[in-house]
């Protein structure tokens, strides 16, 4: 990842953008971006046309928002084997979700905001507790049952993942720092 992101700001500069990739959290395709650009369309199409796929941006103070809601709910009841991994999936490209969702075979949903939808993965654990080897298709999966359920491009990752990113985002924003 270390040498991507260069590569990546390289090809941005060769787009004539003031856009660049500032950090990343766990080579997941979770970036922190700096750009003096308002337009959220633009800014994807950019980075869309760098990594080949599409990317949903999100303001650094949107994504605290979707943390803090989500790290509220409550787990879903206990099922036996299932492990419940809370996440957080972001419309990439589409109309806002306005629905509330109905549970998949692969998760459980709750409502965040119209551009997020709080996920509950139903992981599979063996008998000691661990993640057992069927993942039945991972966030990709969860993904496509939110595309399907809402029309249009969805992407999902673990809360975890998200508050790392967010983390690193922090940093570059000294107005969402505690202050003393």
């Amino acid at each position: 990842m270390d040498e991507y992101l260069p590569a990546s700001n390289q090809k941005l500069s060769l787009l004539r953008t003031p856009t660049r990739i500032v950090d990343y959290h766990h080579a997941t395709g979770n970036f922190v971006v700096r750009t003096p650009k308002m337009n959220r369309s633009e800014i994807a199409d950019e980075l869309s046309l760098v990594f080949g796929a599409p990317c949903a941006i999100l303001q650094t103070s949107q994504v605290s928002s979707c943390v803090s809601i989500a790290k509220k709910v409550s787990e879903p009841p206990v099922q036996a084997g299932i492990r419940w991994t809370k996440g957080i999936a972001f419309k990439v490209r589409g109309k806002p979700c306005s629905v509330d969702l109905k549970p998949s075979p692969l998760a459980e949903f709750f409502r965040v905001s119209e551009y997020a939808v709080g996920v509950f993965k139903k992981d599979q654990v063996a008998t000691n507790e661990v993640l057992g080897g069927n993942r039945a298709g991972g966030w990709g999966a969860i993904s496509a049952d939110i595309s399907n359920a809402v029309g249009g491009i969805w992407t999902a990752r673990p809360l975890i993942r998200i508050q790392g990113v967010l983390g690193k985002a922090l940093k570059y924003e000294p107005s969402m720092l505690p202050r003393r």
